[in-house]
């Protein structure tokens, strides 16, 4: 009887592993939808025990190899189909011009890190950098400024390069509403300097809104594009209070 019990055991193990579905498997961890920015390189970590095709269905915004990995060529959307001989998996892909900063206003430095990781340089509890060397932060943002006070962060500046001017207008239309422009003088160095504004909020009512994204064309000694990020609440001049911090922190 026990020889029979183990005859049986040993019947299952080899139909199991014989099983053309479970060889077949395709083995994904990640989201059914993520998010890259242009020109980033990312490795899907798909596996398999048989052969594996993977296909973008617009390479003009997704490529990936034959190891899985994708890059975002221009901002879009495309599908990266993976498939053996049995199965077929869809990754639906979104290539941002760059990674937004939290608008989580009121973190403290440590959230920052864990979100960001270590700052490639910091100014004591009160800016944190990422970028700004020689390694960009990314193809469009070379640099990240939080700024905290009294250890809550409350205004984050990204620096854009002037090249990508047309697509940076294009994406605050599409994710933010134009708000008004403003002038404000911002100290650089030993010199002051008047400067327009361009505001958008993330919410057609201001009522309603609770971040303020500005626009500065030929910013710092780069001429970038920086956005500034502030948290935003609609009152009697609740700009001259929001833009007021970045006079600051402009050298």
């Amino acid at each position: 009887m026990k020889k029979l019990a183990l005859f049986l055991l040993g019947i299952c193990v080899f139909f199991s592993s014989c099983d053309p579905q479970k060889k077949n498997e395709i083995n994904y961890d990640g989201k059914n939808s993520i998010e890259i920015v242009l020109l980033e390189e990312y490795d899907l970590g798909v596996t398999s025990d048989s052969d594996l095709s993977y296909y973008s269905d617009n390479e003009m915004v997704v490529t990936v190899n034959e190891k899985g990995i994708i890059k975002g060529k221009n901002v879009g959307e495309a599908n990266v189909i993976i498939e053996n001989e049995v199965n077929k998996i869809t990754i639906k892909v979104t290539v941002n011009i760059f990674e937004e900063p939290t608008t989580n206003f009121g973190i403290t430095p440590k959230s920052i890190e864990k979100i960001y990781g270590t700052p490639d340089y910091n100014f004591g509890d009160t800016v944190y950098r990422y970028g700004g060397g020689n390694d960009w932060y990314s193809y469009a943002v070379w640099k990240m400024d939080f700024f905290f006070k009294y250890k809550g962060y409350y205004e984050c500046d990204v620096y854009i390069n002037s090249d990508l001017g047309i697509r940076i207008n294009q994406f605050l239309n599409d994710n933010y509403h134009y708000y008004q422009t403003i002038t404000d003088t911002l100290t650089i160095g030993d010199n002051e300097e008047i400067v327009s504004l361009e505001l958008f909020l993330n919410d057609s009512d201001p009522e309603d809104a609770s971040v303020l994204v500005g626009k500065q064309e030929n910013a710092g000694f780069y001429k970038d594009i920086c956005l500034f990020y502030v948290p935003f609440e609609y009152a009697d001049k609740s700009i001259d209070r929001n833009i007021i911090s970045r006079k600051r922190f402009s050298k």
